[in-house]
């Protein structure tokens, strides 16, 4: 988990052995299922690859986060008849079946991003979202939580994202919002304020200033007032310094950057190329399609 993104070849090679070890805790077993499907399936589009790891998993008695990304894999590998049944035995041991169903449509969706066409991919995202708003608070919401959050972040760095499109601005400013209302009801203050952080870069990506900069500050608040959360501060304070930049407040937003990039001194060589690509967004004007 801590060196897949930097070394993905080496941690590949190594999921088969992890997968079929009998050592493997049952607590694990989910989190290594997700970095099969991660790996092979959303990196590579290997799903067939993917799917044949974890269908040797034990899966008898598997939790529903293990069940759900089993029937993520079996879906886009075209196992529709194991996808079928893995998702009848999660709703028969004892998920919601309404939040389940939810999760593995999402889960899918998340999954086929990368091979889909953008405007079919975020007309289904728009339908999941309306029986996401007609949902109760439930077990699942964590999980849902999780699940629209990845997907809004996906969305946003698809190059061929129109920044001009009110389609895809409410979809994704509408999903930014859902995301925040399922963490609020599942999550910690940190689930919060990174919730908010989703909401500032989708509001500034579609250049909704005003927005962009109340989640800003929100995220920001929520951190003061709980405590240090210093690499999530200096990423919300870009944001911060982007919405005044593109609401005109340059001062402020020069000020709110050289804040961000204070903090930024002490990152680590691992995150301080992604902080570096963060700053120079928030010193352009957002992107638009075919850029």
């Amino acid at each position: 988990m801590r060196t897949h993104d930097d070394r993905p070849d080496e941690a590949i090679a190594q999921l088969p052995a992890l997968l079929a070890s009998p050592g493997l805790p049952a607590a694990s077993l989910s989190r290594a299922a997700w970095l099969a499907n991660h790996l092979l399936g959303e990196k590579r589009g290997d799903w067939r690859g993917a799917w044949t790891l974890l269908k040797a998993m034990p899966l008898a008695d598997a939790g529903p986060a293990l069940l759900r990304h089993c029937v993520v894999a079996a879906t886009l590998a075209g196992d529709a008849l194991a996808a079928w049944r893995l998702e009848r035995q999660c709703l028969a041991g004892g998920a919601s079946a309404d939040g389940a169903r939810l999760a593995i449509r999402l889960g899918v969706l998340l999954g086929a991003l990368g091979g889909a066409p953008l405007r079919e991919s975020l007309t289904e995202f728009a339908v999941l979202q309306a029986a996401l708003e007609l949902g109760e608070s439930g077990e699942t919401d964590a999980a849902l939580a999780a699940l629209v959050n990845n997907i809004v972040s996906a969305f946003l760095e698809r190059n061929e994202l129109d920044a001009r499109d009110p389609f895809c601005e409410e979809t994704l400013f509408n999903g930014a919002r859902i995301a925040r209302l399922l963490w609020g009801r599942a999550g910690d203050w940190v689930n919060h304020e990174r919730a908010e952080y989703l909401r500032a870069l989708t509001a500034n990506r579609f250049e909704r200033w005003p927005d962009g900069l109340q989640a800003a500050d929100a995220g920001l608040a929520l951190i003061a007032a709980n405590g240090e959360e210093e690499v999530d501060r200096a990423f919300l304070l870009l944001e911060r310094a982007r919405a005044l930049g593109g609401s005109g407040r340059q001062a402020e937003a020069e000020a709110a950057c050289a804040e961000a990039q204070a903090l930024a001194a002490t990152f680590d060589s691992d995150l301080r190329p992604w902080f570096d690509d963060c700053a120079r967004r928030a010193k352009r004007e957002p992107a638009v399609a075919g850029s």
